[in-house]
C-alpha cells in the first residue's frame, strides 16, 4: 500500500510528466464576435525562450469545430487567407500574430462567446509536446486593418 502510494505522489509530482510551457504568450486578443458568427479569429505574440525551434503543427479547441492557421496576405489589392500547415518560431524569437499578417481562425464556435469569457486551444508541436491556453475574449477594437475582394470590410 504504502509503495502504490509513493509511486502515485512521485508520478504526479514529476516535472517531466506535467504539461510543458514551451511558448510564452504575450497581448492574446480574441475579438468578441457578433452573436451567431461561425468563425472567430485569435491574435497575440508567441515568443520561443528555447535554444530549439518550435513548430506548431495543429492546433485544436474544445470550443471550436477547427482550428487553422492562417496568413493574410494583400495580393494585386486583393486581400486573400492562405492557410498554413505549420508555424515555426525560431529560438528567443517571437512570431506575431496579428490582423493583416499570421492568424488564427476558430471556426464554428460551440457558443456565443462574450468579452471576459475563456476560450481554450492547444497547441500541437512537431516534437510531440504540447500547450494548452487559456485565452480571454475581449471587445474588439473598431480599427479596420485590411480592404476585402468586396470592398465592405478594412479601410
Amino acid at each position: 500500500m504504502f509503495k502504490h502510494l509513493l509511486f502515485t505522489l512521485l508520478f504526479l509530482l514529476s516535472p517531466n510528466l506535467q504539461a510543458k510551457e514551451l511558448l510564452q504568450i504575450e497581448r492574446p486578443w480574441i475579438p468578441e464576435a457578433p452573436p451567431g458568427a461561425s468563425i472567430m479569429a485569435a491574435y497575440m505574440s508567441l515568443y520561443n525562450p528555447g535554444n530549439e525551434l518550435l513548430v506548431i503543427e495543429r492546433i485544436d479547441s474544445p470550443d471550436f469545430k477547427k482550428v487553422e492557421m492562417h496568413l493574410s496576405k494583400e495580393v494585386n489589392g486583393i486581400a486573400k487567407m492562405l492557410p498554413q500547415k505549420s508555424l515555426k518560431i525560431p529560438p528567443k524569437a517571437k512570431r506575431q500574430l496579428k490582423p493583416g499578417s499570421y492568424h488564427l481562425m476558430l471556426i464554428k464556435p460551440r457558443k456565443w462567446f462574450r468579452n471576459g469569457e475563456p476560450i481554450n486551444i492547444n497547441l500541437h508541436f512537431s516534437n510531440g509536446d504540447k500547450q494548452s491556453l487559456n485565452l480571454k475574449v475581449k471587445k474588439p477594437s473598431t480599427k479596420k486593418t485590411m480592404k476585402c475582394a468586396t470592398g465592405k470590410c478594412g479601410r
